[in-house]
């Protein structure tokens, strides 16, 4: 009897060796994240201002890591392809994505788009920058200010804006202040600043809400003029320091910014030290100032700061979507 007793002690001590160097291996495994290439999907066409600002990211990340990140465009379906390649993908770290509002929060977006995923089968990892948006009129146009914008908009009922969709922050703006002030504002839906551009530009409409970075240019060489800047914070754009935003003014912002995101399930670990590598990179004077060049807003957020965000936007969103009818009210 007391020869099985040592027996089973034996034993016993043998399996919980067993086990903590099991933990030990498993541990190790995960501290030496990343092992092999990561893959960032961006549910954008290569070349727009999504993709550009992923493109920063991923080549600052590779050189952080010394491992191979490499960006897979994956379009359709109103960003709802690339957000499920995301949110169905192994939750290992190594498929992430970079998202904007509609494919990181789909189901507030629910009117626009059909998407097979939720906000729930994602992990926000970070926030990196907030994308630019502007209201701007023609370089010549005799409207010089956004309070003289509203004052023409009053004594021109049908004052045309162009926007990329209802779901837009462009369109969410105007159409608070058609609210506000009383005004009839036409919204002219043009698909992407390749068309609303051009549409300011020949006179097609009077103002138009193209984001900042493929306006640059134009606003450089005085083409275009930009009357007030879409950005969520109240502080002025460093790079735009003479243009108000429209949050000094009382106006709400909403789905301005880019960040990365993991499938649900992804261990702590890595999200923890995807987030610590964003920061270091965040405030590396290189990244900073390419980003700067691009008309992008850095706008660092950790993971957990950043899903306070999302909550915040999606708030927001969903009364203003709930507003316009494109939601249901809570009964």
């Amino acid at each position: 009897m007391k020869t099985k007793s040592i027996y089973l002690r034996k034993n016993l001590a043998i399996l919980l060796l067993i086990i903590s160097l099991l933990f030990v291996f498993i541990k190790d495994l995960r501290a030496e994240y990343p092992e092999s290439p990561i893959t960032l999907i961006v549910p954008f066409p290569a070349g727009g201002v999504t993709d550009i600002g992923a493109r920063a990211f991923a080549d600052a990340l590779e050189k952080f890591f010394k491992k191979p990140v490499v960006v897979v465009n994956k379009v359709g379906g109103g960003t709802t392809i690339g957000g499920y390649a995301v949110a169905s993908a192994k939750p290992d770290g190594y498929t992430l994505g970079w998202f904007p509002a509609m494919a990181s929060i789909p189901d507030v977006y629910a009117y626009f788009i059909k998407a097979p995923y939720s906000s729930k089968d994602l992990i926000p990892v970070c926030r990196v920058y907030d994308v630019v948006g502007t209201v701007s009129v023609k370089g010549d146009s005799t409207i010089n200010n956004f309070q003289s914008l509203i004052e023409y908009m009053k004594k021109n009922p049908g004052t045309t804006w162009a926007t990329h969709s209802k779901s837009s922050s462009g369109y969410i703006l105007l159409r608070q202040i058609a609210r506000r002030e009383n005004v009839k504002i036409t919204e002219v839906l043009l698909e992407g600043d390749v068309k609303i551009i051009p549409g300011i530009l020949g006179g097609h409409v009077i103002v138009g809400t193209p984001v900042y970075t493929p306006a640059k240019p134009l606003v450089e060489s005085k083409q275009l003029k930009v009357l007030a800047v879409q950005t969520k914070t109240k502080k002025r754009v460093d790079f735009l320091p003479d243009i108000p935003v429209v949050t000094e003014f009382g106006y709400v912002v909403g789905g301005m910014y880019n960040g990365l995101f993991a499938p649900k399930g992804t261990p702590s670990e890595i999200i923890t030290r995807l987030s610590s590598a964003a920061a270091t990179i965040c405030s590396n004077p290189s990244f900073i100032g390419k980003i700067r060049d691009l008309g992008l807003l850095l706008n660092f957020e950790d993971s957990k700061t950043f899903e306070k965000s999302l909550d915040e936007e999606k708030r927001r969103l969903s009364e203003f979507f709930m507003e316009e009818g494109f939601l249901e009210k809570p009964k």
